[in-house]
């Protein structure tokens, strides 16, 4: 596929990396809309720093947005190193789904035939636990109790300026002692020993660490700037991160080989990776997102790929995500459709992750849609600037319906003044539904959105109106009649 550079000039004023036809408008606006979805996230003030990056039909594009310390003085580049955590697994389900294919191991193996000295215990009524149970999550017991403690050690800090001393011969040692809890295959529980346990196969199988065969696999992939467990050696260039309590985050070790977490990699990377998952024929990729195990909670597992499935817009679809010590990070793929993306940010707080989550979906949205683009949000910062002016734009825009989606404007208008109502911006709020009612006087819906603004407002008096002026307009709106019964209460006290 060929794929022509940007000229300079855009280049600059994105501040970005872009590849693409020049012709191509709506990747274009697809970028707008990834950028201003992003810098609304960070302006929550939740989040110090976002990467991201998308690939849709061969076009690719990614940015940095934020700073990652709390002084603002150091900002994510295209040498900044990641944690990725458990993204870390799906490079090792790629080694593990090669051997399969080379027939050097089989997936119904017991993993007993790989491990030195004698585990009677790794068995539940027989059925012992395979390399299908680690690459699945469903091993059938829990993580043993020295190696839990170590990772809460890394958690807290306690290995800064310490040296590990847990290692892959400890848990070799811990298996010895570990009870199976549930029949290994039947019961799903995420856990890192199982990845840990594949690795180990993956070097006895081989005759070469770990370490190397990733090595060599990211050698292939061109992924010059992604290294495992490097973290001392390229300190200076490992993103920074926040914790739950706001305060810097330990690196996050990994005291075993790696298969679990470990590696730290740059987005330009990470993309490399992504275009080989959407863009290569290598058989290795059908074998690692192979459905290997699904349980009645919908948890689908192929090689340590996770949330797989098909949808009815996007078809088949993978992906996975990261929690290191302070960073987050996720990656999406549906070859089907032919796109992907990258998002990563410096912040572990619980109200971090739901804007990431919320940044995450708004992102996936556009690509399923493209190339329509959505008209919503592409005008919403016209609205908010001059509403006249973006009414305007609008109205000149939703007649190419072939070109865009979200095209109804009384809808549009009332998820902007929902959207400032979130923000507790009520007047504003106030203003943009009833700019909405002039334009569209006989919708019930605006009244009924117009109520609630006022009534958030305290002012219950032209709440009540607008309910009754809903009701009036359509007498089967039961919610405004709540509301009215709520008022009227009110009123009375």
């Amino acid at each position: 596929m060929k794929i022509v550079v940007f000229a300079i000039s855009l280049i600059t004023l994105l501040g970005c990396q872009v590849s693409q036809n020049e012709t191509e408008k709506p990747f274009e606006q697809l970028i707008k809309l990834t950028d201003q979805y992003t810098n609304e996230i960070l302006s929550n003030d939740n989040i110090n720093s976002i990467s991201v990056a998308i690939y849709r039909d061969g076009i690719t594009y990614y940015n940095y947005y934020g700073v990652l310390n709390k002084e603002g003085k150091q900002k994510p580049n295209d040498s900044t190193l990641f944690e990725i955590a458990s993204i870390s697994k799906v490079f090792l389900g790629s080694l593990i789904a090669q051997a399969v294919l080379e027939n050097k191991i089989r997936l119904d193996d017991d993993i007993r035939k790989y491990l030195k000295g004698d585990y009677p215990n790794l068995s539940f009524n027989d059925t012992p636990i395979t390399i299908r149970h680690l690459v699945t999550h469903t091993i059938g017991f829990n993580t043993p109790p020295q190696l839990r403690n170590t990772y809460d050690d890394i958690s807290r800090g306690y290995y800064v300026n310490r040296e590990l001393d847990y290692n892959m011969n400890s848990l070799l040692e811990e298996l010895k002692t570990v009870e199976l809890t549930h029949e290994p295959g039947t019961f799903y529980d995420y856990n890192n020993v199982g990845s840990e346990l594949a690795a180990y196969i993956l070097e006895q199988v081989n005759k070469r660490s770990y370490q190397d065969q990733l090595q060599h696999f990211l050698n292939e992939l061109d992924m010059k700037e992604t290294y495992l467990q490097d973290f001392e050696k390229y300190q200076k260039l490992v993103a920074i991160g926040y914790d739950e309590t706001g305060n810097k985050a330990p690196f996050d070790k990994n005291p075993l080989l790696g298969g679990s977490a470990g590696i730290i990699t740059t987005i330009p990377d990470l993309m490399k990776f992504m275009k080989f998952q959407l863009e290569s024929d290598n058989p290795l990729i059908k074998e690692a997102t192979k459905t290997l195990f699904e349980d009645k909670n919908g948890n689908v597992i192929g090689y340590l790929w996770q949330d797989m499935g098909v949808a009815k817009e996007e078809g088949f679809y993978y992906s996975k995500t990261g929690d290191a010590n302070g960073i987050k990070s996720g990656m999406l793929l549906c070859p089907d459709s032919n796109y992907g993306q990258i998002v990563i940010m410096n912040n572990q707080t619980e109200a971090a992750n739901n804007d990431w989550g919320q940044l995450f979906n708004n992102i996936e949205t556009e690509l399923i849609k493209y190339p329509k683009i959505n008209l919503y949000s592409l005008t919403k910062p016209d609205f908010l600037k001059n509403k006249e002016k973006g009414l305007i734009k609008f109205n000149k825009l939703k007649k190419k319906e072939d070109v865009y989606y979200n095209t109804n404007l009384s809808w549009c208008l009332n998820m902007i003044g929902y959207e400032l109502l979130n923000k507790q911006e009520i007047k504003k709020a106030i203003e943009m539904f009833e700019f909405a009612i002039e334009q569209d006087p006989d919708n019930s819906n605006l009244y009924d959105s117009l109520g609630d603004a006022y009534f958030m407002a305290k002012d219950f008096k032209k709440s009540l109106a607008n309910y009754k002026k809903s009701v009036e307009l359509n007498p089967n709106n039961d919610g405004s009649k709540v509301k009215i019964d709520k008022i009227n209460a009110l009123l009375k006290q």
